[in-house]
């Protein structure tokens, strides 16, 4: 009886070990999102201008404030975001600094964003980004952060549809298949919006699917995605993941 308790603990012991040096991959969308802004978080260290990383704006401010909130203008200065405080610690946790900070994306269609912050109840500019400009619709100063706007993916566009987007040869006829229509890959024909560029929206639920592109009876993985998996008749297609 000792031996088979002893065996059992020995067995609990290593799966917790395990468990434990395991490393948790994130799998959805929403696991990589968090990811990334995870990693960007981690690496703020002091109040400094406003900058563009991964596709997120972050934005930063001095400590000494009590409350920081930040507006845009593509919300139409609606929303008022409160910042967060982010403490840094000395190795025995004792707290030696901090800096407030706020981290969003932004939408893909703009070159530009403007906004304008809520420091302790006042409204003001970013005292720590240089770059302004007057804006006669509200009669106020705006500070202005120029963003790179990014090549389309397959991913949900800001209507609330996914986006698909291949990318190859002008004037071809590339249609698109998958788990949410069956794999019927003449349901749906992509419109070409620019040179070599292919697109088409739909309205898709939360959920996983799985999907390929068409050029006559070759069907082709997204190669803007990295997400891939088989599916169960042998056949190599992208992961799409929607919130």
């Amino acid at each position: 009886m000792k031996k088979n308790l002893f065996f059992f603990l020995f067995l609990m012991i290593s799966f917790s070990i395990f468990a434990a040096d395991k490393k948790i991959e994130p799998t959805t969308a929403k696991d990589i999102a968090d990811y990334a802004r995870s990693k960007i978080i981690d690496q703020i260290e002091k109040p400094c201008a406003p900058y563009v990383q991964d596709g997120y704006l972050i934005f930063t401010a001095d400590k000494s404030a009590r409350f920081v909130g930040i507006a845009f203008g593509y919300e139409n200065f609606r929303i008022i975001h409160p910042f967060q405080r982010l403490s840094h610690y000395e190795t025995d946790g004792k707290p030696v600094d901090s800096v407030l900070f706020y981290i969003t994306s932004y939408p893909k269609d703009l070159d530009e964003v403007s906004y304008k912050l809520v420091i302790d109840g006042l409204w003001t500019t970013d005292p720590l980004n240089s770059r302004r400009s007057f804006d006669k619709q509200t009669n106020s100063m705006l500070s202005i952060i120029a963003v790179e706007k990014p090549a389309p993916i397959t991913e949900k566009a800001n209507n609330g549809k996914v986006r698909f987007v291949y990318y190859g040869e002008s004037g071809q006829s590339i249609r698109l298949g998958g788990t949410f229509n069956n794999w019927d890959s003449y349901m749906y024909e992509l419109t070409e919006v620019s040179p070599g560029v292919y697109q088409i929206e739909l309205p898709l639920p939360p959920g996983t699917y799985y999907y390929n592109f068409y050029n006559g009876i070759n069907a082709m993985i997204d190669l803007q995605n990295s997400e891939r998996a088989y599916t169960v008749d042998g056949r190599t297609a992208s992961i799409l993941y929607v919130d």
